[in-house]
């Protein structure tokens, strides 16, 4: 499981930022009869089987107007889209209502809401629904109708992500401003989205924001967090040795290059700030 797929699991294992997401970016009019106070993250002594191998998917159990439901979300975190989204996302829900089958009395099967959240650049220019995806030679009655809902963050305008003011907003738009020239304006934004959010959802958003820029602050440090200016000064700080890494790392491109022009470790030393040990190690 790659860092971008642990870390949203993570973040998407708590019930208030499920419940943003679903609130604010699920666009169907079911969502406001969702029973959030019943609301449970579906665990592995359910999901068994093949279910096991998709460490990043989150399923969430709940009632719709009373009924037993379920919200299946498919984390996709490539840096390109890919056209096999429809048929895995059928197969998977197939497999779902499988397990369901499998653990159910009688009746009919519940509702299984298929999401797709996609973080990449590239444009999501594949099809919502399967059947688009197969030749029609045969009567349509026979080809699957099955479409998915997608949420496709880098397709969600800023002002309207810095209106809403939640963890998954501040998420969002952190996700598409990471540039590290920009980092620290952004940080000051995200600061104020999540203001008014409860202090323990904030340590989860930090320990995320932690883990998807690869920072080793301890846990230990974020749990003593116990209100928003603390988070500032720690998001702040990330965003400084974030800059330092990335000073850094082209000083030890310039150094490369120097060397190659077989150029004396003293003078690289003078011009690119490393010390003579660093320089030596590049060679």
């Amino acid at each position: 499981m790659g860092k971008y797929d642990e870390a949203y699991k993570y973040l998407f294992s708590n019930k208030t930022i499920f419940k943003e997401l679903i609130e604010c970016f699920v666009k169907e009019d079911f969502v406001k009869d969702i029973d959030f106070k019943q609301i449970e993250l579906v665990d592995k002594s359910f999901v068994t089987d093949d279910f096991l191998k998709r460490e990043s998917d989150v399923i969430y159990k709940l009632k719709i107007n009373d009924a037993e439901a379920y919200i299946y979300i498919l984390l996709e975190f490539q840096s390109t889209v890919d056209k096999s989204i429809p048929v895995r996302m059928l197969l998977y829900l197939i497999q779902f209502y499988d397990l369901l089958l499998r653990n159910s009395q009688k009746g009919k099967l519940p509702n299984v809401f298929p999401v797709m959240m996609y973080n990449g650049f590239d444009e999501w220019n594949i099809p919502s629904n399967v059947k688009d995806l197969i030749d029609n030679r045969i009567p349509m009655k026979y080809i699957p109708d099955f479409e998915y809902y997608k949420i496709i963050i880098n397709d969600i305008p800023e002002e309207s992500l810095l209106k809403l003011h939640n963890l998954v907003s501040a998420m969002m738009y952190l996700e598409k401003n990471k540039d590290e020239k920009k980092l620290r304006e952004v940080i000051k934004n995200v600061i104020e989205l999540i203001r008014e959010e409860n202090i323990l959802d904030v340590k989860m958003f930090a320990r995320w924001i932690n883990r998807i820029f690869e920072k080793n602050i301890c846990d230990e440090e974020i749990e003593k967090i116990k209100d928003i200016t603390e988070v500032k000064s720690m998001l702040e700080t990330l965003v400084e040795n974030i800059k330092k890494e990335g000073i850094k790392e082209t000083e030890i491109l310039i150094a490369k290059k120097m060397l190659k022009d077989k150029i004396s470790i003293e003078i690289i030393s003078k011009y690119t700030g490393l010390s003579l040990k660093e320089i030596e190690e590049l060679k």
